[in-house]
């Protein structure tokens, strides 16, 4: 199932995805939580954070992103991370924080999204959209079946099933 988590900018759709992660172990993926002001890769499933955000271009592979600039080598970390997690038997959840601009020009997070919507299998597939990016986050991936959720419908004790 894909599940899409979608709500205006800065309105805790992440550290909602935090807290519901938090103590679960079926959980994979990456968040973009801030900290002290600079974005970084938290990987879900190690419940770690790697530098991501930068505060200068220092390879012509970095990105920049409206008033952000974000590390090339943070994308091609996280990358691998996905890709592990897509693969692992006892990750059930796999969150992609956030699917944005970047990712309907192509860039971004856009292939990892392409490679693991065919191959979910039994996983589910968690994206944080804005809302004003919903429609067009959908119609760039072809999204046939999913469904929209706000960040209520995560209870902040990881008690609540997608099946619910």
């Amino acid at each position: 199932m894909i599940l899409i988590l979608t709500g205006p900018v800065r309105s805790h759709k992440t550290t909602t995805l935090l807290r519901w992660t938090e103590n679960r172990n079926d959980c994979g993926g990456i968040l973009t939580p801030d900290e002290d002001g600079m974005r970084m890769l938290y990987n879900v499933r190690e419940k770690k954070s790697i530098s991501y955000q930068i505060n200068e271009k220092i390879s012509d592979d970095d990105m920049i992103v409206g008033r952000f600039i974000f590390s090339s080598e943070g994308f091609l970390q996280a990358g691998t991370w996905l890709r592990d997690h897509l693969l692992n038997p006892s990750i059930h959840y796999l969150i992609l924080d956030e699917i944005g601009p970047l990712e309907l020009a192509g860039g971004g997070w856009d292939n990892c999204v392409k490679h693991a919507i065919p191959v979910l299998g039994e996983k589910n597939l968690i994206l944080v959209v804005r809302r004003k990016l919903l429609e067009e986050v959908i119609q760039h991936y072809e999204l046939k079946e999913y469904r929209i959720v706000e960040k209520d419908y995560f209870l902040s004790d990881g008690t609540k099933h997608l099946t619910d």
